[in-house]
């Protein structure tokens, strides 16, 4: 039993992890063209404020994410991580189209 709770667990944080890095890969670059786009607009790194409260939301699924894992609750679980992250994608997707004009 407790074998198997290791590896759901194990299993869970390699998702988050995972999760991480694809916002890494998608928020990196979207604050250096954030970061570009503030200096040239004379909003400076303002800009990049958002970003910190997507990141945030984020953070916020992941507590609730392993909340739920307590409770035995793993759709649910795995439902708070994967909808975190989709919300942030597509927040930050609007937020650059909208600081770029488009």
């Amino acid at each position: 039993m407790v074998k198997r709770g290791i590896w759901t667990w194990g299993i869970f944080y390699a998702v988050t992890l995972l999760l991480v890095g694809l916002l890494w890969a998608l928020f990196s670059p979207a604050a250096s063209i954030l970061r570009h786009i503030g200096e040239s607009g004379g909003a400076g790194p303002s800009v990049l404020i958002p970003l910190s409260f997507l990141l945030l939301s984020f953070l916020y699924a992941f507590l609730r994410g392993r909340i739920e894992g307590r409770k035995g609750h793993w759709i649910a679980a795995y439902g708070w991580l994967t909808g975190g992250t989709a919300l942030a994608v597509v927040l930050l997707y609007l937020y650059l189209k909208q600081m770029m004009g488009v």
